[in-house]
C-alpha cells in the first residue's frame, strides 16, 4: 500500500513540472562550450505582488538559446556569464565587482525577451554603441555603392 501511495505522490509531483525541459536545460548549461552574446529582459516577482523588470547583456549557452527560440525549452535554469546590466542612467555596467562574480542564474520562465547581439557590449556606453556600429556599416555600404565600387577616402 505504501508503494502505491508513494508512486501516486511522485506522479502528482512530476505532473506539475516538465522534467524533460528541466533536464535538457541543466545538461546544456553544464556541457555546452559554445556561448553567444544576448540581450535579455527578465521579470522577477517582488514580495509585494509586483513584478520588476531587469535588462542584461550576457553570454549564454547557444544550445539553450536555440532550445528557447524553438520553444523546446520552457522550464529550467539559464546561466548568464560575463553579465553586463542596463543601468538607470541608460549606460551599460559590468556586473562583476568585488562582491559578484559576473554570473547570474535565472529560471527560463522568468525571461520575457531574449535577442542575440553581434558584438560584446562596451561597459560605460549606452545604446549609442549599436547605433554607431549601424551608421558605420551603412556609411561603408553607401561609399562603395556611390562610387561605382571604388572606396572614397573618409
Amino acid at each position: 500500500m505504501f508503494r502505491i501511495a508513494m508512486m501516486v505522490w511522485i506522479a502528482v509531483i512530476l505532473q506539475g513540472c516538465n522534467i524533460d525541459s528541466e533536464y535538457r536545460a541543466l545538461h546544456a548549461m553544464g556541457n555546452d562550450g559554445e556561448r553567444v552574446w544576448a540581450f535579455l529582459q527578465v521579470n522577477v516577482q517582488e514580495e509585494q505582488d509586483g513584478v520588476e523588470s531587469y535588462y542584461y547583456f550576457a553570454q549564454i549557452s547557444q544550445t539553450i538559446y536555440q532550445g528557447i527560440s524553438r520553444n523546446e525549452l520552457s522550464e529550467g535554469f539559464l546561466l548568464l556569464e560575463n553579465v553586463r546590466y542596463w543601468g538607470n542612467d541608460d549606460l551599460i555596467y559590468d556586473y562583476k565587482d568585488i562582491e559578484y562574480s559576473g554570473e547570474i542564474v535565472f529560471r527560463i520562465e522568468d525571461v520575457q525577451r531574449i535577442s542575440l547581439i553581434n558584438n560584446e557590449p562596451v561597459v560605460g556606453l549606452g545604446y549609442e554603441q549599436y547605433e554607431l556600429q549601424e551608421n558605420a556599416a551603412h556609411s561603408e555600404d553607401v561609399s562603395v555603392e556611390d562610387t561605382g565600387g571604388e572606396e572614397l577616402p573618409l
